[in-house]
């Protein structure tokens, strides 16, 4: 089954598809002045493609750097062909619903858009734990990695998989990412559009799924700047307090606390 390629390609070629999507929504931007909740209806796809290109590139870097037995699973290139199968779905939904200006996510208006929102839901999964099985196989098949870097890799995706999960689906169930009601001025934060009124639950699941990226990333530096012994305690450390930010951020939302009570 070699023909039908390996995990970290699906993944790269899934960025290359997501960043010429990226490119079209912007242009739509610019020339389609409508909004949905005071923001424009090309939004949300810009903000997915970003994140979801940034998600599979962090995927196919790290995929990379695995030992070959990892590289060359067929168990990791079926997770890969089924979270680019499914970002598929979920990119065509969210730009279709753009180009209508009607919402993606927490519409539940007729029963059609309820069953798109719940395997919206699914997608997600798919896509958040593809994140998993790459920091498991950093476990199993990545002995040739620096020690810091692999406790890193492993730490940083199963430990955000597993955060980004648990926000999504609070968020998910409750079918609104604020807690409290906005007025129709209130203030939002630039280009995230995250509430400075109510509580929002955009912010700890910002900093779940880029946990994804953040300590592996860190990890990297600290492998080749520090005695590995030192190394591993700073992963381990920078890791506690990203997973400690992200459950005090997910607990003042659920309060109702917005950011600028923090200033």
């Amino acid at each position: 089954m070699a023909h039908l390629g390996r995990a970290e390609q699906w993944w790269w070629w899934t960025v290359g598809a997501l960043l010429i999507l990226f490119a079209v929504s912007l242009v739509a931007s610019w020339i389609d002045v409508r909004t949905i909740d005071r923001e424009s209806v090309w939004a949300k796809p810009l903000k997915f493609e970003v994140s979801l290109a940034l998600h599979f590139a962090t995927l196919a870097f790290i995929m990379g750097l695995l030992d070959e037995p990892a590289r060359a699973s067929s168990w990791l290139r079926y997770i890969a062909i089924a979270s680019a199968a499914c970002t598929a779905f979920e990119m065509a939904y969210i730009i279709i619903q753009a180009a209508r200006q009607q919402a993606s996510h927490f519409n539940l208006s007729t029963p059609f858009l309820f069953w798109m929102y719940v395997m919206m839901a699914g997608g997600a999964v798919v896509i958040t734990m593809s994140a998993f099985a790459v920091g498991w196989a950093a476990i199993t098949d990545g002995q040739g990695l620096n020690p810091a870097l692999r406790i890193g890799i492993a730490v940083g995706l199963i430990g955000g998989s597993i955060l980004t999960l648990i926000t999504a689906f609070r968020m998910g169930g409750a079918l609104n990412h604020h807690v409290g009601s906005e007025t129709e001025a209130a203030l939002r934060m630039p280009i995230t559009g995250w509430s400075l009124t109510v509580g929002d639950r955009r912010v700890p699941h910002f900093f779940a799924t880029h946990m994804m990226q953040s300590v592996p990333a860190f990890a990297a530096v600290v492998s080749h700047a520090l005695r590995p012994t030192f190394a591993i305690v700073c992963v381990v450390v920078f890791a506690i307090l990203w997973v400690v930010t992200t459950l005090f951020f997910f607990s003042q939302a659920n309060a109702g606390w917005p950011l600028q009570r923090f200033r």
